[in-house]
């Protein structure tokens, strides 16, 4: 059975040593800090869930810059409350906007 599914769009900055962090990368530390902020995740379905994610037009390595992330979770939440949660466990360089 799925469950609902809620989208809530961030924007994220990349800079400092974050730039040599290539886009894969800045998922799979972005998904940690999600698990670490303790927030309801949608996970895909499958043999090898992961957490549901879309990202827009992906920075090219060493560039500083922002992009667009779209996180989907299990339960309503605002924006404000997601950055209030999920910045404490971002490392340095990655800011949410």
């Amino acid at each position: 059975m799925q469950t609902e599914k809620f989208g809530t769009k961030l924007t994220i900055e990349k800079s400092g040593d974050m730039i040599y962090f290539s886009q894969l990368d800045l998922a799979s530390i972005l998904t940690r800090a999600l698990r670490r902020a303790g927030l309801a995740l949608y996970y895909t379905q499958g043999f090898n869930p992961r957490v549901k994610m879309s990202f827009g037009r992906a920075l090219k390595l060493g560039i500083e810059g922002t992009e667009e992330v779209t996180i989907y979770f299990t339960e309503k939440i605002s924006p404000e409350g997601l950055k209030q949660k999920l910045l404490p466990q971002m490392p340095q360089g990655l800011r949410i906007i």
